[in-house]
């Protein structure tokens, strides 16, 4: 496997744990959980390889998000 497809595979196995979680946590639905995700500097991050924030966990990365969410952190 190439390091572009691992960092493919590991981002999208983190999204699909962030949209559960995201899901979970608020009780929005899985449409509202995408967009929220799609839209956030964290997902942003996570999508930019230098950053390597794709090979955390998705606990790490949800309280990220989580402090995005509540404008407690600037990425």
């Amino acid at each position: 496997m190439t390091a572009q497809k691992r960092m493919e595979f590991l981002k999208l196995k983190l999204t699909e744990d962030l949209v559960a979680i995201l899901m979970e946590e608020t009780g929005c639905s899985m449409e509202d959980a995408f967009l929220r995700l799609y839209r956030s500097q964290t997902y942003a991050k996570l999508s930019d390889p230098n950053t390597k924030l794709y090979i955390q966990s998705s606990g790490y990365v949800y309280s990220l998000l989580e402090d995005e969410m509540k404008g407690t952190v600037i990425l």
